[in-house]
């Protein structure tokens, strides 16, 4: 189960920041989206390779950037890391919920002529605001494979991403003034609602522990697939 969420994420990453192949891993670099912990990091690691770690180093430095390396349950890597000085940062939680609601929420689907709206929800709910026009540039250009979705208050935000017959929620937010009244949630039930319609296998998302939502979402009733340990330097 593992390897098809993996494989979600990278795709989704893919459409909103450069993937590199190092030799057994995957660097994720946008330097308008500068040291972003999802969107600028080396995941996907299969080896402990001090070239390729150093490799990497060298260019997150070359833009300026701070380097995020994820561990997916790799103590080698995590020895590696500390002989080379990183220091744990957080944890990311990767959840998943199959059961769906006998509710039928609905939401806006945002579409190329108004992907700004998505974006400007998004950089107030993500507080970015500086990167408004990169934002909306990217959902321009994955609009075609990506779906992005508003509630019907255009308050709260979501992607939409289906591979490996999962169906992936990435980018949830809400912003501040509507926060606490079930604008995510009700995303989250049509999101559910979807992956059903879709007869897809189950719904996942991704969390920081910083974020402090893991109980949110354990309310919601997603249970734990794994979680992936992250560094930096």
């Amino acid at each position: 189960m593992m390897l098809p969420v993996e494989e979600n994420d990278l795709a989704f990453t893919s459409f909103w920041s450069k993937p590199i192949k190092l030799e057994c891993g995957t660097l994720f670099i946008n330097q308008e989206l500068p040291n972003d912990i999802f969107f600028d990091k080396l995941t996907n690691v299969t080896c402990t390779s001090e070239k390729m770690l150093d490799e990497a180093v060298a260019l997150f430095h070359k833009y300026s950037m701070t380097p995020f390396v994820y561990s997916l349950n790799y103590p080698e890597l995590e020895d590696l890391l500390a002989r080379k000085n990183f220091v744990y940062h957080d944890t990311q939680h990767v959840l998943m919920k199959k059961s769906i609601l006998s509710t039928k929420p609905k939401a806006r689907k945002i579409s190329y002529e108004n992907s700004g709206l998505w974006a400007k929800i998004f950089c107030e709910a993500y507080d970015c605001e500086e990167w408004l026009q990169v934002i909306d540039t990217v959902v321009k250009d994955s609009i075609t494979s990506v779906e992005y979705f508003v509630d019907e208050s255009i308050s709260s935000c979501m992607a939409l991403y289906q591979r490996n017959s999962i169906m992936g929620l990435y980018c949830l937010g809400t912003i501040q003034s509507k926060r606490h009244v079930g604008l995510a949630a009700s995303l989250i039930d049509f999101a559910l609602q979807e992956m059903g319609k879709r007869k897809l296998e189950f719904l996942m998302l991704e969390t920081y522990e910083k974020d402090r939502l893991l109980d949110f979402y354990t309310k919601l009733g997603f249970e734990k697939l794994y979680k992936k340990s992250i560094y930096t330097i």
